[in-house]
């Protein structure tokens, strides 16, 4: 009974099985799904976004007005200039995301539905450098994960234990 799909890349292993798409239609933006959207339907929308994946535009957090010298370069990699650039290009990549959701955001409360709308926010595997993705350190389980959902959720509360991605849907349900 929802309206479901998504945008940019939707449930990738299902794709290569050659199975129908379990993150339903794929729009071209967010502001189309939701203009498709039957009235009063609830939803399921998964942003399967490509920021912060590679491959970067070189230099483009530098351009952006970003100081590679102000950026933290984690533990496991080599403090040099190339990859302080590197994690410029990255951080670009985070704050586009940031921005084409906090676009999706406005448009859900523009429908005086926020209140109402579980929003579910993750990383997947970890930063995509050497020793970090997908990788048993840090760097590459320790992933954002943000829940919001005003009418079922009392907010505020941070947890730092180790929480498994598949366990969100089970937990939901």
């Amino acid at each position: 009974g929802y309206h479901v799909g998504y945008i940019d890349k939707g449930c990738i292993p299902l794709k290569y099985l050659n199975r129908h798409d379990a993150a339903g239609t794929r729009y071209k933006t967010f502001a189309e799904f939701m203009s498709k959207r039957p009235k009063g339907k609830p939803f399921c929308f998964w942003f399967g976004s490509r920021d912060a994946h590679r491959s970067y535009r070189k230099d483009s957090g530098v351009k952006s007005g970003m100081n590679p010298d102000k950026v933290t370069v984690p533990a496991a990699l080599p403090d040099t200039h190339i990859v302080r650039k590197d994690m410029c290009d990255y951080y670009f990549e985070v704050q586009r995301f940031d921005t084409r959701l906090g676009a999706m955001l406005d448009l859900i409360g523009e429908k005086g539905e926020l209140d109402n709308t579980m929003v579910v926010i993750s990383g997947d595997n970890g930063l995509p450098f050497p020793r970090c993705k997908v990788e048993l350190y840090d760097t590459g389980t320790h992933v954002p994960l943000a829940v919001s959902w005003p009418a079922g959720i009392k907010g505020g509360r941070v947890i730092d234990d180790f929480v498994n991605l598949a366990e969100l849907a089970p937990t939901f349900m």
